[in-house]
């Protein structure tokens, strides 16, 4: 008895640790298992990332492609003339000089005042420095200076206008339409009034006798020989408090060598211009005969065969 309970104990025993085998090998098969399937997971996820990154850098070069390229054809674009700027700047020389603006100057005036430039090469040339020398000229308000490929310096001019001649501290300037004398190294292409007398300002002609001045201009009869014409200023006096100051004489217009002087006073410049030129219109012969034009009435004119202050 005791025998077969031995043998009976000895299956249990081998059939529990074959259980307990089997499911230790069922516990390692499934621990395999889910481990392959988070290797797995982790592949598909790190493909999936990798598909992401890949399709976000397509649609970022798709959009960027373009702003790409127009970038880089705009930095060629400006590379490119540098380059081929700097060679030709290298290799070519002056060999003309074409002005543009000259009405009072000639070209060859114009050319000399920039400078002996011809056989020089352009990459010795500075635009700007040529202009600054230009512009140094009185007679030239404003410049500017162009290298051509082919060798030609293009120089172009803004000459200043004279509208008359300023007699002034024993020399004889000219003056712009400001007022602003400026020296005149060659005469105007043209007939100029000439004006007399001393400024407060002896750089900036008064506005008062602008405004003559453009009033004369206005009138056949006045400028038929501008270089008869003769304005004078009034003197100049000291007030009270010191100051130099135009005195109460007013303005006198002389019509040629030997004609009259036309007082014009202080103010109504432009009406009592506009009455001289019709006397003038009428009976030239009177006026021409007389010697003095007084035209600071209201309602006329008062003609004197004599000399008179006024």
């Amino acid at each position: 008895m005791n025998m077969i309970k031995r043998l009976f104990s000895g299956k249990s025993i081998r059939r529990r640790s074959l259980e307990r085998e089997t499911a230790a090998r069922a516990r390692r098969a499934r621990d395999h298992l889910e481990k392959k399937r988070d290797r797995e997971r982790t592949r598909l996820a790190r493909d999936r990332a990798r598909h992401e990154i890949s399709m976000s850098r397509r649609r970022t070069l798709r959009v960027l492609s373009p702003v790409l390229f127009v970038a880089a054809f705009a930095i060629g674009s400006q590379i490119a003339p540098l380059l081929v700027e700097k060679v030709w700047l290298q290799t070519k020389f002056i060999d003309r000089i074409a002005v543009q603006g000259a009405v009072a100057l000639t070209p060859a005036a114009i050319a000399a005042s920039a400078g002996a430039l011809t056989g020089l090469p352009l990459s010795q040339i500075d635009p700007q420095q040529v202009a600054e020398q230009l512009v140094a000229d009185p007679w030239i308000e404003a410049a500017r200076a162009l290298r051509l490929p082919s060798g030609t310096l293009v120089v172009r001019v803004v000459e200043r206008e004279a509208i008359a001649r300023w007699q002034i501290g024993g020399r004889t300037d000219l003056i712009d339409p400001e007022g602003s004398r400026f020296a005149g190294a060659i005469e105007p292409g043209g007939p100029l009034p000439t004006v007399e007398g001393d400024s407060v300002d002896q750089g900036l002609l008064p506005s008062e006798a602008l405004e003559i001045l453009e009033a004369v201009a206005q009138h056949a009869s006045l400028t038929r020989d501008s270089n008869a014409i003769r304005l004078h200023l009034p003197g100049l006096e000291t007030d009270a408090e010191g100051i130099l100051r135009g005195s109460t004489s007013g303005y006198v217009l002389e019509i040629g060598a030997e004609g009259p002087r036309a007082l014009l006073g202080r103010r109504l410049f432009s009406q009592r211009v506009a009455r001289l030129a019709s006397l003038l219109d009428h009976d030239e012969d009177a006026i021409q005969a007389a010697a003095l034009i007084d035209l600071r009435f209201a309602d006329r004119a008062v003609l004197r065969t004599e000399s008179a202050s006024g």
